[in-house]
């Protein structure tokens, strides 16, 4: 009996610790999926507002494609959702069917227990008056503490049986309410899914669209590549410059300062513009549209609000504002041996030389009139090394 007891305590003390690692992952999904509805909420206006102009452009396709990404992990996250709830309801079953058990056991002790004492009862009449005819003081004593303890032992089944129940009427409810979690959770699994499917479709057929102005596409190509390298050289040549002027490139205190400073921020940097989205990452990738293509990209592209400000994401001092045709004015900004490049920039509010604060406006994005499109285009350097600047930001978006 006391065996079965410790069993029973060591199998529930289990259980409720698998109920509670169960509950805070789902508090943890619950956050991501949050998370997650919010960039897909905030790329659909981003991708409406681009519709507009009722011009497709690869833009879009980043942006469609970035949300199909978010979709889908969204379905991911919706999906371990439902595996814990169905975790959490095959563990209320189990406590349940424990308790069940143990219900019956105590219903039987106490029917049993009930039938003695009745027996005993019956054999001995009244239980005053048995007491009463005892030979002895001492005798007296023992028949009393052993209707004491008889009638005690009663109780504490009674008290037992009634904790169970009343145990198993909560994890009854518990069940309902992981069963009733289960159902919404399909339905927006259910939801996911079909948008998904839908935004599916609408991929292929923006690539579709695409396909056909291929030869404007390969021009775009030609032209962005352009841009990149003739940004890649006048930082290279500034650099070089400066490794002149300064006689190696030797930092001074205060410039060791700043770098510490910022190599200290990686991942903790303020966005280039106050609201974005990226729709290009850095490095090399397939092209969208076209076959066997790759993009190198030495930064990211982050597509922002119209009239939005391109802004300082550390202090530093103003090194460089050079116009490269086809992306209007870059803007580069040292912070010790780290430079931030902002490029696509027009109405630049900054000098050479000046210094400037974290989040410090430099300008305002450049807005394309044919598509609507306010894209800044973001780097980061270490020396001449080019490093991925969303890593280095806030929480990517």
């Amino acid at each position: 009996m006391i065996l079965y007891k410790k069993i029973l305590i060591i199998f529930f003390l289990l259980i409720l610790s698998i109920s509670g690692m169960g509950q805070e992952s789902l508090q943890d999904l619950r956050k991501k999926q949050d998370e997650l509805n919010q960039t897909i909420e905030e790329t659909s206006k981003a991708l409406s507002l681009t519709q507009k102009k009722r011009v497709r452009t690869i833009n879009q396709l980043y942006l469609l494609n970035r949300q199909i990404r978010k979709r889908k992990q969204l379905i991911g996250e919706y999906n371990a959702e439902i595996n814990i709830i169905n975790r959490s309801i095959e563990i209320n079953e189990q406590k349940m069917d424990s308790i069940q058990k143990r219900i019956r056991q105590l219903k039987n002790e106490y029917a049993k227990i009930i039938r003695q004492y009745y027996s005993v009862y019956k054999e001995r009449g009244n239980i005053l008056a048995y007491i009463v005819s005892s030979k002895s003081v001492n005798q007296a004593y023992k028949r009393l503490k052993y209707f004491q303890q008889y009638i005690g032992y009663i109780h504490k089944i009674f008290n037992e049986l009634t904790k169970a129940e009343e145990l198993l009427k909560q994890e009854n409810r518990k069940l309902e309410d992981n069963k009733r979690t289960k159902v919404q959770a399909l339905n927006r699994l259910k939801k996911e899914e079909q948008k998904y499917r839908t935004e599916k479709l609408l991929k292929n057929n923006y690539v579709i669209s695409l396909r056909k102005k291929e030869r404007q596409l390969r021009k775009e190509l030609r032209n962005k590549e352009k841009v990149r390298k003739k940004l890649a050289d006048t930082m290279r040549k500034m650099m070089e410059e400066e490794r002149k002027r300064n006689k190696g490139m030797m930092l001074t205190p205060e410039e060791k300062l700043i770098a510490g400073k910022f190599d200290a921020n990686k991942g903790k940097l303020p966005w280039p513009a106050a609201k974005g989205i990226i729709i290009e990452t850095y490095g090399s990738h397939r092209h969208p549209v076209l076959r066997n293509v790759t993009v190198k990209n030495d930064g990211i592209d982050i597509m922002t609000e119209k009239n939005a400000y391109a802004r300082s994401v550390f202090d530093g001092e103003v090194r460089k504002i050079v116009a490269i045709p086809g992306a209007n004015e870059t803007v580069i900004i040292k912070h010790g041996n780290y430079y931030t490049v902002y490029q696509n920039v027009y109405k630049v509010s900054v000098k050479v030389g000046q210094k400037v604060k974290a989040k410090d406006k430099i300008g305002i994005v450049f807005t394309d009139p044919a598509n609507q499109e306010t894209v800044l285009h973001f780097e980061i350097w270490r020396g001449t090394q080019k490093m991925n600047p969303e890593i280095w930001l806030a929480k990517s978006k």
